[in-house]
């Protein structure tokens, strides 16, 4: 392993990511046979191959996903010591990778334009993924925070909330339950639902619910984007819980209804998630403390129909 060179460890890590030597190299501008010739030469200095090769595609080998997950920590590695430098410098600048749930589309533009104005020397990259995909990147140090809604559990993050979060059950406009008040739980075993895919925030949310109440509701599709879900919904395809951040649009235009059930809203919070034990850089420290000073504010003037004390 004496001749790797970091050229070649970003070269490996694009390709394993994409699964394409071709992507890769566009991805990075160079060409695709240079793109061969590293990995090929990786594989020499390693003496085992990283991927295996067919006519129209490549996937990694059992020793190319050990070595991912290596070289994404030394990658992040060298990010930190970057950040320490900064660090030591004592400025508020450099790249900051953030992870989001893709329900927060719906506010985090506002939020970080509001970051960006204290902050414009900070360099943002945002990763957009699912609850499960973003507990994984925390872990391989892909991404230095993330933003999500139900935290992980362990000792290997640390969660802060930052605002309130409630979940609705909700309906066509014209459904029969968009009138009726106070509705029992019970209610929803008669109709088909729409769930969130494995690893949602939202779906764990739901089959908490389902459980707490007793619930054997009919589960008629799975999706998993939150629009999607919605025009769902609208075409009267079935129930679906949702973030009630995410339907202000459609309550206004009416195409839908809240559905009044007991025990909801369903109330959640917002977190910053942080891995525990790496130190944070001097950007992400800046929008922590952010978060936790603004967004409830911001918040309150995003979604003035929500505000939750």
């Amino acid at each position: 392993m004496k001749n790797l060179t970091l050229r070649q460890m970003r070269i490996f890590i694009t390709a394993a990511q994409l699964l394409s030597f071709s992507r890769a190299a566009e991805t990075l501008h160079i060409t695709t046979p240079a793109v061969s010739q590293q990995i090929r030469e990786m594989e020499i200095d390693l003496s085992c191959a990283l991927f295996n090769r067919e006519k129209r595609s490549v996937s990694l080998t059992t020793a190319g996903e050990h070595f991912l997950g290596y070289a994404l920590k030394v990658m992040a590695t060298l990010e930190q010591a970057q950040q320490a430098l900064q660090q030591l410098q004592g400025v508020y600048s450099g790249s900051l990778t953030i992870g989001l749930v893709s329900t927060t589309r719906y506010f985090f533009p506002t939020v970080l334009a509001a970051f960006q104005k204290e902050h414009p020397q900070v360099q943002l990259k945002v990763d957009v993924k699912n609850r499960a995909q973003l507990i994984d990147q925390l872990h391989s140090g892909e991404i230095d925070l993330a933003i999500m809604g139900k935290p992980p559990t362990g000792l290997l993050n640390q969660a802060q909330c930052f605002a309130a979060h409630p979940h609705v059950f909700i309906v066509p406009a014209h459904h029969p339950l968009a009138a009726q008040k106070r509705l029992a739980p019970e209610a929803l075993n008669q109709y088909e639902i729409i769930t969130r895919e494995q690893g949602s925030g939202t779906r764990y949310i739901m089959e908490m619910f389902f459980n707490r109440h007793h619930l054997n509701p009919k589960v008629r599709i799975e999706i998993s984007g939150n629009e999607t879900i919605k025009q769902a919904v609208i075409a009267d395809l079935g129930i679906s819980l949702v973030s009630a951040h995410t339907i202000s649009q459609e309550l206004k235009n009416g195409q839908l209804s809240v559905v009044d059930i007991v025990d909801t809203p369903i109330l959640r919070d917002w977190y910053v998630v942080m891995p525990q034990k790496r130190a944070l850089s001097k950007a992400a420290e800046a929008f922590q403390h952010f978060m936790m000073a603004q967004a409830e504010a911001l918040f309150a003037q995003i979604f003035p129909e929500h505000n939750t004390p």
